[in-house]
């Protein structure tokens, strides 16, 4: 019995599975090795954070599929994904022998009501652990574990598609896989299931909502708590109360938190600074349920705005409308980004551009909200078609323009009939 309870019910992964596999048959894969967390997660509901060691996910065209990880993995495993087969490698050293008599080796033991003795057995505590220095290299013994299972998958020959532009898949293991199978021929299959978890199932779209809620109460605790004389910790730890408090889990992306100093920091965050009259905030955060993320951004004066800047947020504004209402089920995302673009244009910043106008979201682990690699944009020249049940971070981004400085992003989904905004702080222009 399965003491954390799965992220959907086991029809939810059938699906995906099932959908995923129709796509390798397609490619004529017999097999396909999944790295990206992000990834591994969609297909089995593995939510922890022992990915930032090797794992992999090993799904044949037909069977079971395979779960690679550290041993001491093995009860996240079997809780999280008890339908999968665990194959657990050591860190370098086997595990400790059992005792001869197992009820009188207990570490942390109690008896429980019914008499039973229960607790934590040396093995079990060391299992994989490396106690002595490890005995073989600290590449060979996943790689050799991997192999095993692909051999075990019937995958160690014959075409198999690998995730290779995973973030989390170690340039030493994945040439020690390839170098490891010489009957496998070897196939880039680096977008199959990101192209799967493009279009979100009525339940992760439910999660999605619930993120968004989520990212609202976190903007709202974090425009609240800004103003001269606060320090950029104490907004932080607003959004983080926030977060918790009412039911999210911790986002794959810490929340952006910048000022004046330090706006042009694409990816940085807060500082130990203290906000000044005439200071200007950047927030950007997302709300996350069950690994799902709904990201929102919004700019704040401190003091006092300056005195083009209702100008310059209706720009803003105005281009990110635009862009909504242009999005639509068989719309290409060159065409959201132009109609952006065009509007910007229009209002006397021809010379402004942005290599795109919002990007993908939806299961993400630290250190992204977006999946592993370059999120799929709304850019210039991209041919995605969209569709009924994608996710998107709509941005309209407006910094440094020479004419004032706005920023407005929200979560959006695509539907039938175009796009829902899913985050609703406020987009007036913000004083505190």
């Amino acid at each position: 019995m399965a003491t954390t309870p799965a992220a959907f019910p086991q029809e939810e992964f059938d699906q995906r599975l099932a959908t995923l596999r129709v796509r390798m048959d397609e490619q004529r894969l017999r097999g396909l090795l999944v790295a990206a967390p992000e990834n591994v997660f969609y297909l089995t509901g593995l939510e922890h954070q022992g990915y930032f060691a090797y794992e992999m996910l090993i799904v044949p065209l037909e069977g079971t599929p395979i779960l690679v990880t550290r041993a001491m993995e093995s009860a996240t495993v079997r809780d999280q994904v008890p339908w999968a087969i665990h194959a657990g490698y050591s860190d370098g050293v086997p595990p400790l022998p059992a005792p001869v008599d197992r009820s009188e080796d207990l570490v942390m033991g109690e008896t429980t009501d019914r008499g039973e003795v229960v607790g934590l057995r040396p093995w079990e505590m060391s299992y994989g652990v490396s106690v002595s220095g490890p005995v073989a290299g600290d590449d060979d013994i996943p790689v050799t574990k991997t192999l095993e299972a692909m051999k075990q998958a019937g995958l160690d020959h014959g075409r198999v598609g690998l995730e290779k532009r995973s973030s989390f898949l170690p340039y030493a293991i994945a040439q020690g896989i390839v170098e490891g199978s010489p009957d496998v021929e070897w196939v880039a299959a680096n977008d199959l299931v990101n192209d799967c978890r493009l279009v979100q199932s009525a339940r992760e779209l439910e999660c999605t909502r619930r993120a968004a809620t989520l990212t609202d109460s976190m903007m709202l605790s974090a425009i609240a708590a800004a103003g001269p004389g606060v320090y950029e910790r104490e907004i932080m730890a607003a959004v983080y109360d926030a977060m918790f408090r009412r039911g999210g889990t911790y986002p794959g992306f810490i929340p952006l938190i910048r000022s004046t100093r330090t706006i042009e920091h694409e990816h940085g965050t807060w500082t130990d600074g203290k906000l000044k009259s005439r200071d200007v905030l950047f927030v950007e955060l997302a709300g996350c349920v069950r690994r799902y993320h709904a990201p929102a951004g919004r700019l704040v004066f401190i003091g006092k705005a300056p005195s083009r800047a209702d100008r310059i947020q209706k720009v803003c504004e105005e281009a990110m409308h635009a862009a909504a209402e242009r999005i639509g089920p068989g719309v290409e995302a060159n065409d959201v980004y132009a109609a952006w673009q065009d509007c910007v244009d229009r209002r006397g910043l021809a010379g402004y551009r942005r290599h795109h106008c919002g990007y993908a979201v939806g299961i993400g682990f630290p250190p992204s909200w977006s999946g592993s690699g370059t999120p799929r944009g709304l850019r210039r020249g991209s041919k995605m078609k969209l569709e009924a049940g994608m996710v998107f971070h709509l941005m309209s981004w407006m910094l440094r323009t020479g004419k004032g400085d706005s920023f407005l992003s929200d979560t959006i989904v695509v539907t039938d009939n175009g796009c829902d905004l899913l985050t609703n702080a406020p987009r007036t222009v913000l004083v505190r």
